[in-house]
């Protein structure tokens, strides 16, 4: 009941000193009070409902490397901007791999001449440093393993020398 009486009795206390005023005529005055109570007890009575939580995304796996790419691409870059510790970690694993395979080992301090000149002393600088690049000096690190390639070039067999005969 009180519920219904506190609400009630404010409005009829605004209704009476809104015709003291002036403002209204007594009657329009109670029937303001009527209304704004009614909307006061119909505010409460409403219920806001069950909300309906948002589904959870699918958690499929398709073949192939889509959710590898996708995720790395999610862990790239920090909130700061700066390349993610996860991603330089994988690009200096990219490099000395790629270095390995041309017979340079980038843990070798007494190689360090080789890396500069494969790398360039830029790269194999901030290669080594533990600083988080941003996405400019990554792409400069990308670029340049990219330019040392995947294989080393050994020179193949020598040909064999002419026996004077022709191949047909």
């Amino acid at each position: 009941m009180r519920s219904v009486l506190v609400p009630a009795g404010l409005a009829l206390a605004a209704a009476l000193g809104v015709a003291l005023a002036g403002w209204l005529d007594p009657v329009h005055a109670v029937l303001l009070a009527t209304v704004a109570t009614v909307v006061v007890l119909v505010w409460r009575r409403l219920d806001d409902g069950a909300e309906e939580p948002w589904p959870d995304p699918p958690e499929e796996t398709r073949p192939g490397a889509r959710h590898d790419v996708s995720e790395l691409g999610w862990a790239a870059f920090t909130r700061s901007g700066e390349v993610s510790q996860r991603v330089v970690r994988r690009v200096r694993a990219l490099a000395v791999a790629r270095l390995a395979r041309h017979g340079v080992d980038a843990t070798d301090p007494a190689q360090a001449a080789d890396v500069e000149r494969l790398l360039g002393p830029d790269v194999a600088a901030g290669l080594a440093s533990g600083r988080a690049p941003t996405a400019r000096v990554l792409d400069g690190w990308l670029a340049a393993v990219e330019r040392i390639g995947p294989e080393t070039t050994t020179p193949g067999p020598a040909p064999a020398p002419p026996t004077g005969r022709h191949p047909r």
